[in-house]
């Protein structure tokens, strides 16, 4: 375990809390790094009737995964370029780091086709509930 990052865990964990004015059941906040910019990405199950929704991330969660990364960069561990945070209602919580399709500095390989292959897929698992 990397010292200090438990409470990047927990920044996250309060930004997604404190992001969703509503009751849910599950939570991700992920993070794209990419050489020239971040994307992040908010959603949640509703409690009541468990159709997925997004949430705007705010900017306390998207300071904690970009410290988060340069914790990692600081003690010498390979740069991930995507994370989730997998949050329950009860507080457990996992968290994903993926390095495939990482160019050699640890940032994202931009593809504008599957980009918005993935925007689209987002948009209409998001809105069509």
């Amino acid at each position: 375990m990397i010292e200090g990052i438990e409470p990047l865990y927990q920044e996250i964990a309060e930004s997604i809390n404190e992001a969703i004015q509503d009751e849910w059941d599950t939570a991700k906040m992920e993070a794209v790094f990419f050489c020239d910019a971040i994307d992040y990405y908010g959603e949640y199950t509703r409690k009541v009737n468990g159709v997925a929704r997004g949430f705007q991330t705010i900017l306390r969660g998207e300071r904690a995964f970009r410290d988060l990364r340069k914790l990692f960069k600081d003690v010498g561990q390979p740069l991930w370029c995507k994370a989730c945070f997998d949050l329950d209602e009860n507080g457990k919580f996992n968290m994903k780091f993926e390095y495939d399709d990482c160019d050699d500095d640890g940032f994202a390989r931009f593809d504008e086709i599957e980009q918005l292959r993935q925007d689209e897929e987002r948009n209409q698992r998001l809105s069509s509930n």
